[in-house]
């Protein structure tokens, strides 16, 4: 499908032509607003996880509990 760029002269467009305008405009700034926000969840999603496995260490055990404060249970 070819998208070809036509120059529009809004102020010859009638009513429904203003209208049809404007949704259009409307519908791809929404598509592109919707694209960099997926985008950029994706880089999250990706830096998070290269993070994680960084930070994974063989040598480095598990955490363990070293004393506990039961002041909180009265």
């Amino acid at each position: 499908m070819s998208e070809s760029k036509r120059i529009v002269e809004f102020e010859r467009l009638n009513t429904l032509g203003k209208a049809v305008f404007f949704g259009g405009a409307i519908a791809k700034l929404a598509a592109g607003a919707i694209d960099r926000v997926l985008q950029r969840a994706a880089d999250i999603y990706v830096d998070a996880e290269r993070a994680f496995k960084q930070g994974m260490d063989p040598d480095i055990e598990d955490a363990k509990i070293l004393a506990e404060d039961t002041r909180l249970e009265e």
